[in-house]
């Protein structure tokens, strides 16, 4: 967009002097489409700046990051399962993203559909089942709530913890996309982490241009980190857009971590419980990178990682329990 000291008419000079009608109704037009354009742009894309870019200013020092949402309450990788983590207070969720035969993304951990939907009742003649053999519309004919009632898988139905009311509103719970999952947080001023999961047969760089392309599109650029442990694909993404943090997934540490993480380049290190040391996560978190550490529920283990110097969050299957103790670990303010 020009900007509006293109069009400043010079010193001395008159407005019937300076500028004939043609000029002055040119003038006009640049303007209002200068105007058109500001206005056009989408509410909230650029609202506040992304906190997981390195060296990003955060809202509280540890972030409490509901692993495929409120996973303990609600079915994993769902809409419900995400708003139960924001009903508790979760500074974001994070969500498995696969593409689709049709080259759409939705939510789903596992490449194999049989273990979180009824697959197998609707399509019984496609096994084995994968996510990328299925278009999304054929995904969103699937129940991905039912499994949670009847499996129970962290024991909370039992325990009381989840509502009749919500076991009944599990059933039928559909896959969401990934463009649904992104206009929920968008519309919730919330933030997300979308783990990407790679297949053999899509290039990481078509992987990275459709991710990329649709956080563009539902403007939420600001609200999202995308993690995964196919690096080269995080590198691709880098490429394309700079602005958008990554986060290095990893088992266990490279040879030289910061390095590693600056050549690369990434924003946030992401090891599993062998990945790490408390030095290296100090030393990384001194160096500007986030470290978020996964998947931690035992609350011991959430109370005493999220006292490490240097770590920036902790992805949990329960953001229930680990809200309490970062409210009694930081002030409202996050120190």
């Amino acid at each position: 967009m020009p900007s509006l000291g293109s069009f400043h008419r010079d010193k001395g000079t008159t407005r019937s002097e300076g500028m004939s009608l043609p000029g002055r109704c040119r003038f006009v037009l640049l303007f209002a489409l200068g105007v058109i354009a500001v206005c056009w742009l989408p509410v909230g894309a650029n609202s506040f700046h992304n906190i997981f870019l390195r060296g990003a200013q955060r809202p509280r020092q540890v972030l409490n990051i509901a692993h495929a949402g409120a996973s303990s309450l609600a079915p994993q990788n769902t809409l419900v399962a995400g708003q139960k983590a924001l009903q508790i207070g979760a500074d974001l969720w994070g969500v498995d993203a696969r593409l689709t035969k049709d080259g759409g993304f939705v939510l789903m951990h596992d490449a194999t559909l049989d273990r979180t939907t009824n697959v197998e009742e609707v399509f019984p003649q496609r096994a084995p089942w994968r996510v990328d053999e299925f278009t999304v519309s054929e995904l969103k004919l699937l129940d991905a709530g039912s499994w949670f009632v009847a499996t129970d898988p962290f024991d909370q139905i039992e325990s009381g913890r989840v509502s009749q009311a919500d076991l009944y509103s599990y059933e039928g719970e559909r896959i969401p996309t990934l463009k649904e999952a992104l206009e929920f947080v968008r519309e919730h001023d919330w933030r997300i982490d979308i783990e990407v999961k790679t297949t053999d047969d899509v290039s990481d760089v078509v992987i990275a241009q459709k991710l990329v392309t649709l956080v563009v599109e539902t403007g939420t650029k600001a609200r999202v980190l995308v993690s995964s442990f196919d690096h080269q694909l995080l590198a691709e993404i880098k490429r394309l857009d700079p602005d958008i943090p990554v986060a290095a997934l990893v088992i266990v540490a490279p040879w030289d971590p910061v390095s590693y993480l600056e050549e690369l380049p990434a924003d946030v290190y992401a090891p599993s419980p062998v990945g790490f040391t408390a030095s290296l996560v100090a030393r990384l978190g001194a160096l500007g990178f986030g470290v978020h550490l996964w998947t931690y529920n035992d609350v011991n283990q959430l109370e005493h990682f999220a006292a490490v110097e240097g770590v920036s969050g902790i992805y949990t299957d329960f953001p229930q329990r680990l809200e309490p103790i970062l409210d009694g670990l930081f002030d409202p303010q996050g120190n």
